[in-house]
């Protein structure tokens, strides 16, 4: 299956759309579909490929890699699993990928296509056969007797200070992966960088304010012992019988604010993070705990190009059908999982969708109605 950032030629939200290295891209794409019908495991891949590599400076040569196939045919399970992945990095798109077993690397190639070039071999890996380009990855020469069956060549080379693979890696560091569930893991990012008044402090504190969440202020403590901890508490005012302020009251975030208004404030600092340093935020269940119009405000700050200044990307499963809109979203930006007749998850946008008679779906059809109505698929079936 394919997830691609691609623009397609349409219209809608034009604005919107950023061009690097003579491509159209998408700032955000949202994915929907039934419970159970792959959403997660769409968005696990990308992390999976992004752990594989960047932990594989940290194995040795009889360590398994992380592979989990899909379980429920008969051939799958015993098949490598495939990634590939294509991006722009330094004026050059790239396109890396590598096939893998949980004891080795099966196959391992990477390409760049440079301005006005066509796509250029760097390098291609078959079992333990390489074949390097002198001129255009030189840093790779030399270095393919010295790789484990289960290392990664790029993060081999990167590790002996090769520009093109570390530059690689650092391209992989900068995917984030958050679940919305559960956003207590990523609330000390944001609460540190409140804390100790670090880059990000006043972009974080203006979108908590935004979102006005219903206090005034967010006191941060910073708790010093054996382990460093963080804490926080939300600043109300006191009103009174005129409803004039007469006073200010703080309460423990954790205890006294709404599952919503904790998870605005958990995520906040990524978020801000994200766009500030250009990178892709992969969010499972984005909408968990929030409004709608929560929701809606977060994808508007990756579309609007004044604020998403280093094209910042969000990719995101959802249930809030309110977002399927062209008000807020391109056709192109919408796509569905569904399970096929042997439990295999289909990966399709809206811009590719084609009904019973081959037609493509229009900009001014009412989507939300239309997913509703199992017009696209990827809807619970139920008896």
């Amino acid at each position: 299956m394919t997830l691609s950032m691609e623009a397609a030629s349409i219209q809608e939200l034009s604005d919107a759309v950023v061009k690097s290295c003579g491509e159209e891209l998408l700032p955000v794409a949202v994915m929907y579909g039934a419970n159970s019908s792959g959403k997660s495991n769409v968005l696990k891949a990308l992390k999976a490929m992004r752990d594989v590599l960047l932990n594989s400076v940290r194995l040795n040569p009889k360590d398994k890699l992380e592979a989990d196939p899909f379980s429920l045919n008969e051939t799958s399970a015993s098949e490598p699993t495939s990634f590939e992945i294509q991006f722009t990095l330094n004026g050059s798109k790239f396109r890396y990928g590598f096939d893998y077993t949980s004891d080795e690397i099966i196959d391992e190639w990477l390409y760049e296509k440079r301005p006005g070039e066509r796509e250029f071999e760097l390098f291609l890996r078959s079992g333990n056969e390489f074949k390097i380009s002198k001129s255009r990855f030189a840093e790779g020469i030399g270095k393919q007797d010295a790789t484990p069956a289960n290392r990664l060549f790029v993060s081999l080379v990167a590790q002996l200070n090769g520009k093109v693979s570390q530059a690689i890696l650092d391209w992989f560091s900068n995917i984030e992966y958050m679940s919305g569930m559960d956003g207590k893991g990523y609330a000390g990012k944001t609460l540190r960088t409140i804390f100790y008044q670090e880059d990000g402090n006043e972009e974080i504190m203006n979108l908590l304010y935004q979102t006005h969440l219903g206090f005034s202020g967010l006191q941060v403590i910073m708790n010093t012992g054996d382990e460093e901890s963080v804490d926080s508490k939300t600043v109300h005012n006191i009103f009174d019988a005129n409803g004039n302020v007469i006073g200010q009251k703080e309460f423990p975030t954790d205890k006294m604010e709404s599952e919503g208004t904790k998870k605005m404030i958990e995520i906040a600092g990524p978020l801000v993070d994200a766009i500030r340093l250009g990178k892709i935020l992969v969010v499972d269940e984005l909408d968990a705990k929030l409004h709608p119009f929560l929701t809606r405000k977060i994808i508007g700050l990756f579309m609007d190009k004044e604020f998403n200044k280093n094209g910042a990307q969000l990719i995101f499963a959802t249930h809030d059908t309110n977002l399927l809109n062209i008000q807020y979203l391109r056709r192109d930006q919408i796509w569905f999982t569904e399970k096929d007749k042997s439990d295999s998850t289909e990966l399709y946008s809206l811009v590719e969708f084609r009904d019973e008679s081959g037609n493509k779906v229009r900009n001014d059809r009412n989507i939300e109605k239309d997913y509703i109505n199992g017009r696209y698929g990827a809807i619970p079936f139920m008896s």
